[in-house]
């Protein structure tokens, strides 16, 4: 079904809705309505299309509010070239969100294996069908590259172009690897914040002492645990980490009532750093979109099992973590407390296949271009170039000059590189 077309910022917006099963392999198993945002530039009613796949995974397809937000960076680049369709993943915004307040039955383990990313390609070769497309490209950032890759793996023959950012997962490296990876990496860049901001790594103890010996509440009523603090250094991987860091930590404590205590201001700003309640979903299936990678069967929570060969990172550790999932997050945050056994089953779900084939990729027809971020502590460098000279044609962008969060820097900028790379056959 498509809603009426209407007018908002100069350019066209239709909606569509499709209902597709939650399990290719078993269709009566029940089925959801997927939804898309259509969003067509003036005079491109012939344009071809270009389909956003969102990084995550657990977040819906961005919601455009103007000219100076999402259209001036990536929409509006490809929107002189392409008309977009945004694809809300399954599980995410309109296509039947699942959170806290969603029935048992969503939040199991038998809903949660069916939302990794070979599924998510499913509905969009569903979608394509439905609106009688013969070819799109894609655009995916981070996870959404990921998406790009086992699309191309599952459905090469469907894909015209790709563009990939900070989204070009490992094809033989083990979970437990990976991890390894990602600590290393994390390692190195927190020490260079440590060297940048001499300060900091003095305050990011005293914070944790504190923490270990005095009940402090966030916002949400809970009492903030060391461990929970140190989950801040997920954002030591964008551009501006370094600084939004340094601005929370420099002045957290007041004394109140004779003792130290943490201001409710840095509380506040903690507490929107831990809390998922805006996307439950991406720690809930986060390990799992590795599942099947290199033989791995169960990922077991292989963040928490690897970072205990990280004296920094290890439950006594100091050191701030980053895009890693923990079992006790479950118990600790109120948004992901509902999904405590489902998440606990889908760690232990051993998965038969890997979402991903480098013998379909090295022979795609698809012309693909990915920028790939040299200090990338999300999606390891070398893994990604490793990748890269998987796929029968792909082009890349190499650069120091951006963190993961690259098109929230420079979208129109780093997307117009990766479209010449195409261009130039």
């Amino acid at each position: 079904m498509s809603t009426p077309e209407i007018r908002r910022f100069g350019h066209t917006f239709k909606e569509h809705t499709l209902t597709v099963p939650w399990d290719y392999d078993n269709p009566e198993g029940g089925t959801f309505e997927l939804f898309a945002r259509e969003i067509i530039p003036p005079g491109g009613q012939d344009y071809p299309v270009i389909v956003y796949l969102q990084g995550g995974p657990g977040f819906p397809a961005p919601r455009p509010y103007g000219t100076n937000g999402e259209f001036g960076g990536v929409l509006g680049a490809a929107a002189k070239k392409y008309r977009w369709i945004l694809l809300d993943q399954r599980g995410t915004g309109r296509s039947h969100r699942i959170d806290g307040a969603s029935p048992e039955e969503d939040r199991s383990v038998e809903r949660l294996r069916l939302l990794r990313q070979d599924n998510i390609v499913r509905d969009a070769e569903a979608l394509r069908e439905h609106l009688g497309i013969k070819r799109w490209t894609l655009f995916g950032q981070s996870f959404g590259g990921f998406c790009i890759t086992a699309y191309v793996s599952l459905a090469p023959e469907s894909v015209e172009h790709a563009y990939l950012t900070g989204g070009l997962p490992t094809l033989d490296k083990p979970v437990d690897e990976l991890y390894r990876a990602t600590y290393r990496k994390l390692l190195a860049r927190q020490n260079r914040f440590y060297a940048e901001i001499p300060w900091a790594r003095a305050r990011v103890e005293e914070i944790i002492h504190h923490l270990d010996n005095s009940e402090e509440l966030l916002p949400t009523g809970e009492r903030l645990s060391s461990r929970r603090f140190r989950t801040i250094g997920i954002e030591l991987g964008q551009g501006t980490g370094f600084d939004s860091l340094a601005y929370l930590l420099e002045d957290p404590f007041h004394p109140h009532g004779g003792e130290k205590r943490l201001r409710t201001d840095f509380l506040a700003g903690v507490g929107q750093r831990v809390s998922f309640a805006d996307g439950p979903l991406y720690a809930a299936i986060h390990e799992s979109i590795y599942g099947g990678v290199g033989g791995a069967g169960a990922t077991n929570w292989s963040a928490q099992r690897v970072r205990e060969e990280f004296p920094e990172f290890a439950e006594d550790g100091t050191y701030l973590t980053g895009e890693h999932i923990y079992s006790w997050q479950f118990e600790e945050d109120p948004a992901l407390r509902p999904f405590a056994q489902g998440a606990q089953d889908l760690a232990q779900y051993h998965w038969q296949a890997s979402p991903y084939d480098a013998a379909v990729l090295a022979d795609a027809p698809a012309t693909a271009a990915a920028a790939v971020y040299l200090d990338d502590i999300y999606v390891p460098f070398e893994e990604s170039m490793a990748t890269a000279a998987t796929y029968r044609d792909l082009r890349l962008h190499v650069t120091n000059k951006y963190q993961h969060n690259g098109i929230g820097v420079d979208g129109a900028g780093i997307f117009t590189e990766l479209q010449l790379l195409v261009d130039d056959h």
